[in-house]
């Protein structure tokens, strides 16, 4: 089989239904990129041409094979306590104040939170160690902890807990000793079972509202650098629609999503609160 680069018409094609499956716009200098990863793809499937291969993707003659292609075409890059400015706030500003409105009783004993574009989970186990960490302040609350992520590869490699020791770079060594097993011949690391068991992971695209009850924060971060404006219009409006009101979203540097956020209440460039 001799696969070279798509033609720019085929490149058109492609990244036309990835917009239409994901909301992402590939700009015109991926066309190598996306040859390649396709390329890989068609040679494992033993696909004569990056024609054939559209028609049967598109037509949905390849069961399955639409998840494989999205996992092909996306970027997944993350780690655990990633811009570590974020999770100061939530562990010393959020979280105190949520327990203060129970104590004030302007709230029940619950708590939900959603990563979304989770990815492989480190963000959502960060989240869960936050919480752990005064797990006994929260001793009879209703804790729900979502992940959600539109690779189904992602998900399932969250749900199972393992990382390459390159995700831990920025984890202290007591959090490393307290929630996190060594593998054998240094070949990454196994979160502790308790924080499986908190967190839960689904498949979900951001361009279709997310039908779980509405949450008390939501991370969302460096994902819509991927999204074109109409995109963006479409997803930020489902996450404002999960929020409950007085919620919070937190959102990335790069993001380019802060004119889309007029509903909310600015509080710090990454941080925006859904009004009572």
């Amino acid at each position: 089989m001799d696969l070279t680069k798509l033609t720019s018409g085929e490149f058109d094609r492609f990244r036309t239904f990835i917009y239409g499956e994901t909301g992402i716009r590939l700009a015109d200098g991926k066309i190598t990129l996306l040859s390649n990863r396709i390329r890989r793809r068609l040679r494992e499937l033993d696909i004569e041409s990056f024609e054939e291969y559209y028609n049967l993707l598109t037509q949905k003659k390849l069961k399955g094979e639409l998840e494989h292609f999205i996992d092909a075409v996306t970027t997944n890059e993350t780690h655990f306590f990633r811009t570590g400015g974020h999770f100061d706030w939530f562990i010393d500003s959020f979280l105190p104040t949520i327990r203060t409105e129970v104590s004030e009783k302007k709230r029940d004993k619950s708590l939900r939170i959603w990563s979304a574009a989770c990815s492989s989970g480190e963000e959502l186990y960060t989240l869960a160690i936050c919480v752990d960490e005064s797990r006994h302040q929260f001793a009879g609350w209703k804790i729900s902890l979502l992940g959600s992520d539109i690779s189904e590869t992602m998900i399932s490699a969250a749900r199972k807990g393992v990382f390459p020791n390159r995700s831990l770079d920025q984890t202290t060594d007591e959090r490393r000793s307290r929630y996190f097993a060594q593998l054998q011949n240094d070949a990454g690391w196994s979160i502790r079972s308790r924080l499986i068991d908190m967190c839960e992971f689904k498949r979900h695209n951001l361009l279709d509202p997310m039908p779980n009850e509405p949450f008390d924060c939501i991370f969302i971060r460096n994902v819509f650098i991927y999204f074109d404006k109409k995109s963006k219009e479409v997803a930020v409006q489902n996450l404002i629609h999960a929020l409950a009101p007085g919620g919070f979203l937190v959102v990335g540097p790069a993001d380019g999503i802060y004119d889309l956020l007029g509903e909310l209440d600015k509080k710090t460039i990454f941080l925006y609160q859904k009004p009572y």
